[in-house]
């Protein structure tokens, strides 16, 4: 790839600043070249060779956490993710990755077996380098290891999800028959959110298939411009899922459902091999909000006492166009009630590796969105990313807030007990 390939995006920037409006970033450092307008300047003019694609190019296009907002606010409808992601990908392409990046992308991801160890390994260590606290919520580092004192993480599962069921699962007088991609948060940090899927799967009379051998949907690489990672492991979980015999493939993670929907045409547009299968596993993939909403939630569902808010992930809401559907599944369940936020949409500052990258600035942000929280009078935060709830959490336990945090399959599944 070349840098005027950009080109044809670059030009149809008017340069009106609507990006300032609704750009995390922006709001927080207030600098033109933090903005989707100043991104896409600086762009154009490394293709004109004005700029040189160095280290400060490389730290301005850093800042952007692939939310969206400014996508959806273009009235040009300028695709500034998409450029963002290309010239991190040449960037990658001329200058190479950090090698911190390329020992956890190119080492560690493109081996799920090696992968697997430093998770089991994780989980055995984790108490010498993390205290757990009181309440049960996380762990904070005890030593310095490139993490802020103050970032809440959540523990390593010693039991892995797929670990602990087997690769079909059949229910009773079923009607329906799904594979669930796990994921790397719900596999190895989070997995009573697979357990919750499973849980209401079943009661609503689905089998499931979740194969043993899926590993990352390739994102972290995505997202970091390692697209020969991407590739690869886009290649992987094509060849897991596509040709299963199965009536959806259901996501529990807003990245991994973009990857797996949309990103995977683009990452493999070169492969003719995998032209078809991509197609037909992206026809299958589903958000599993949007699957039990399409099918409602059957059986008894017991009063689930709980006020409610609901925090919209940027990559389920703005990059799948799912916004409705979990709020239906939340008001089915007998005793919830509701409270919206002032701004449900407004991204946490998460972003994946963002937050690892630039933790001060992913916390300014996250301020906001816990202070919108907190003015809703909610005892439960409710999303459908598991990346946001760690960020989430964090956020509201340095804020000294108790507010329980769950995946809305955790809730839905808490009906069903």
């Amino acid at each position: 790839m070349e840098w005027d390939e950009l080109e044809k995006e670059v030009v149809r920037c008017i340069k009106c600043g609507s990006c300032q409006t609704v750009c995390p970033i922006f709001k927080e450092i207030r600098s033109e070249a933090s903005v989707a307008r100043g991104k896409v300047n600086l762009i154009k003019a490394v293709i004109h060779g004005d700029v040189e694609a160095n280290e400060n190019f490389a730290e301005r296009m850093s800042w952007c956490l692939n939310c969206k907002a400014c996508v959806t606010n273009c009235p040009s409808g300028v695709k500034v993710d998409q450029l963002v992601l290309q010239a991190r990908r040449k960037l990658v392409e001329d200058k190479g990755l950090p090698f911190t990046k390329k020992m956890i992308l190119r080492l560690g991801l493109r081996n799920r077996w090696l992968f697997d160890i430093g998770m089991k390994m994780g989980a055995l260590t984790q108490g010498m380098m993390f205290r757990t606290l009181e309440n049960g919520r996380g762990m904070l580092p005890r030593l310095p290891m490139g993490l802020d004192y103050r970032r809440l993480i959540m523990p390593v599962s010693d039991k892995p999800l797929r670990t602990r069921y087997p690769e079909t699962i059949v229910a009773e007088g079923a009607v329906k028959k799904v594979a669930l991609f796990t994921g790397c948060m719900v596999n190895y940090i989070n997995p009573a959110i697979g357990e919750a899927v499973i849980k209401i799967l079943v009661n609503n009379k689905i089998s499931i298939v979740i194969p043993a051998n899926q590993h990352c949907c390739g994102t972290p690489a995505f997202a970091n411009g390692d697209i020969p990672t991407a590739v690869e492991l886009a290649k992987a979980t094509v060849d897991h899922f596509a040709d299963l015999d199965v009536d959806a493939v259901l996501i529990v993670c807003g990245s991994c459902g973009c990857a797996l929907q949309s990103e995977y045409r683009d990452l493999l547009k070169d492969e003719p091999a995998y032209s078809e299968k991509v197609e037909r596993l992206s026809k299958k993939v589903v958000d599993f909000t949007v699957f039990m909403a399409e099918i409602g939630l059957k059986g008894v569902l017991h009063p689930v006492d709980k006020v409610v808010t609901y925090h919209e992930s940027c990559h389920l809401t703005r990059g799948q166009g799912v916004k409705s559907q979990p709020r239906q599944l939340m008001n089915s369940i007998p005793g919830i009630q509701i409270s919206e936020m002032k701004d449900p949409g407004r991204c946490c500052g998460a972003a994946g590796s963002f937050s690892l990258s630039h933790y001060e600035l992913s916390m300014k942000i996250n301020q906001h969105k816990v202070k919108d929280i907190a003015a809703t009078n909610a005892t439960t935060l409710v999303t459908g990313c598991p990346s946001c709830i760690m960020h989430i959490k964090d956020g509201l336990n340095q804020g000294g807030y108790d507010t329980e945090v769950l995946h809305i399959a955790e809730l839905i599944a808490k009906a069903y007990d």
